[in-house]
């Protein structure tokens, strides 16, 4: 399973010799064929041919020829033979088909995919116990759960017998509500251990209206920060129901975020301070460190340059040294990956943003600043 740590082990390889390939296929066999996919897959190989070494193509054509089981939805593929560099991950989420062909892996869509579809928390509760999953794009980590005291429910009857037992049954009903209670604050207890230092930032409670509200309010502060939404769910709900229904809580809540912080962008772009957009004046800013969370519209692309003595970043390199150092400049196929390579190494928080026009039309890119 791709995770962070893979991540920053693609982002400090660089090859000193022939360039790495980096291929994105989609191959969700709900969609299309194979032979279809297949097709695809040649048609991406064959851009590639003339920049990429016929060894790594050779290598990707094996792979799937030979070891891919076809199971996965997405594949993200890098190689680098004169290198020794190998590192394929098959994804249980679909990505945009890519071929790329650098110096380093290209890492812009698996950035994307992380910020889709990266680590959460599910809680199922109900009033005699909870169910605690942890998801990682689009799959089941490790679920465990835990078992209160049975809460007794009350058989009404009618007629004179019935209202012979009022006093009883309500004395039994605040009993048991007691009990439900208990078990909440165990449950409570419980989940927030079960998460505790597991990198999770976003949880989605799931259950009847009534007992999620309930549950919710007996988390710790911090851990109530974490919920993001919540969906009415059986607590008997198989893995597949919880992961669909959660997975569109955690979209909705995405969508959201991204909406408000360009606008929060674009506020600060209209007033002159605290923002960066466009290409040129967010590479400017996030290369002298001042950009907190930088924002790119999925799918952005550009063709830059970059220095080869000090990596500064730049579109103006055609025919001109570095502006920083006097180095040589050189092409490069996108720029924007480059500037999410450098957000990451400075812990930037890259948001990756969908179907937001406003965004797009301020040059698909911005920094919301520090400073």
């Amino acid at each position: 399973m791709f995770s962070e740590k893979d991540l920053h082990e693609l982002m400090d390889f660089r090859s000193a010799s022939t360039p790495v390939l980096s291929l994105y296929l989609n191959v969700d066999l709900t969609q299309q064929k194979t032979d279809q996919y297949k097709l695809k897959l040649r048609s991406l190989l064959k851009k590639a041919s003339g920049k990429a070494s016929s060894q790594d193509i050779s290598a990707i054509e094996r792979y799937f020829d030979f070891e891919f089981d076809w199971q996965a939805k997405g594949i993200a593929a890098f190689s680098c033979q004169d290198e020794g560099f190998w590192r394929v991950y098959p994804l249980a989420v679909p990505v945009e088909n890519r071929v790329y062909v650098y110096n380093r892996p290209y890492i812009k869509p698996l950035t994307d995919v992380l910020d889709a579809f990266g680590r959460y928390g599910v809680i199922l509760v109900d009033r005699e116990g909870a169910r605690f999953y942890r998801f990682h794009l689009g799959e089941l980590e490790v679920a465990t759960g835990v078992l209160g005291e049975e809460v007794k429910r009350l058989k009404h009857g009618a007629g004179s017998a019935s209202a012979g037992r009022r006093a009883g049954d309500t004395r039994a009903g605040r009993r048991e509500e007691s009990v439900a209670t208990r078990n909440l604050k165990d449950a409570a207890e419980s989940a927030t251990q079960f998460f505790e230092g597991s990198g999770i930032t976003r949880l989605v409670l799931g259950g009847t209206e009534e007992t999620v509200a309930q549950f919710q309010e007996l988390l710790p502060k911090v851990t109530q920060a974490q919920v993001i939404g919540s969906f009415s769910i059986s607590t008997d709900a198989s893995e597949s129901e919880v992961q669909a229904r959660s997975t569109e809580v955690i979209e909705s809540a995405a969508q959201k975020r991204e909406a408000k912080r360009v606008e929060q962008l674009i506020a600060g772009w209209k007033r002159g301070a605290g923002s960066a957009v466009g290409l040129a004046d967010t590479l400017a800013a996030l290369q002298e460190g001042r950009v907190g969370v930088l924002l790119v519209s999925a799918g952005y692309e550009a063709i830059g340059y970059r220095c080869q003595s000090c990596h500064y970043l730049t579109l103006n390199g055609e025919h001109t040294a570095c502006a920083l150092c006097g180095g040589t400049l050189e092409s490069i196929p996108d720029v924007v990956d480059s500037a999410v390579h450098r957000a990451l190494s400075q812990s930037v928080e890259v948001e990756i943003v969908r179907d937001i026009d406003e965004l797009d039309q301020v040059g698909g890119i911005g920094g919301i600043l520090r400073y």
